[in-house]
């Protein structure tokens, strides 16, 4: 079999070791030397190297949640400000998500880390519940003003505690990570009116594909307010597009 230099004659460029879109010179290299080197420079901006050496997902030396980077894409793009945020399960999403919503209420069922996490938190309610409390439905929120959004992401049985939070409320939006794994839990949400949307790709630290899922309730949501579009680093931008101007004869 042929073997083929995908690198071609990329080399380095004196510069800023840790971009690599500043230090390889893609028209040195071969077509597939350069996606490959674009698919690199897009893991690194996003900071999945970054959270590979420090063992925890961060970008640019700050906390980031360790959903998929499409549906981060699609958080970022939104100003979820005036949002109250329930999350089941607390890591670096937690400090993220802290000065991002108007308030934070996280539920964490590993005493360890709860332990390590809580005098970092400084606007969060944090609350150690038990695993068999959240599936048994022993927890009290307001889960039915239409700012509000549930991330289900606990250390526990998901479809339980899932049926709970239903039952207890209609929040405007659930996040269900990694919805390919739960997929009787995703048919329960559906089945209360809600409709899912997949976000599929990579997250920091992981080295393959998975799905963060959005549940959007389908009465009486208020949509939130989009920030200006935030397309990812290394995406193409295009503002010119003729076949997207209703005033062009294309």
């Amino acid at each position: 079999m042929k073997q083929v230099n995908y690198l071609g004659e990329a080399y380095a460029i004196t510069g800023d070791d840790s971009q690599f879109e500043k230090n390889i010179n893609f028209k040195k290299m071969t077509k597939q030397g350069a996606s490959l080197g674009s698919m690199l420079s897009s893991l690194e901006l996003r900071g999945y190297f970054e959270s590979i050496s420090a063992d925890i997902s961060v970008k640019d030396g700050q906390p980031f949640p360790m959903l998929t980077y499409s549906f981060m894409d699609y958080f970022e793009s939104h100003d979820f400000s005036d949002y109250h945020l329930i999350e089941f399960g607390s890591g670096n999403s937690t400090l993220y998500f802290e000065n991002r919503v108007k308030s934070l209420t996280t539920f964490e069922t590993d005493f360890q880390w709860y332990s390590k996490m809580k005098d970092s938190l400084t606007k969060t309610k944090y609350i150690h519940a038990d695993s068999t409390k959240l599936i048994n439905g022993e927890f009290d929120l307001d889960l039915n003003n239409q700012n509000t959004f549930v991330i289900i992401d606990a250390a526990c049985n998901r479809y339980k505690l899932t049926n709970h939070v239903l039952n207890k409320g209609s929040p405007a939006f659930i996040v269900l990570d990694n919805s390919e794994w739960y997929r009787n839990t995703a048919g329960l949400i559906s089945s209360f009116n809600y409709f899912e949307i997949p976000f599929w790709g990579y997250k920091n630290t992981e080295h393959w594909e998975s799905c963060t899922s959005l549940f959007i309730r389908l009465e009486n949501t208020v949509i939130p307010k989009s920030n200006n579009y935030n397309p990812p680093s290394l995406s193409r931008k295009n503002t010119q597009e003729p076949w997207d101007n209703p005033e062009s004869k294309l």
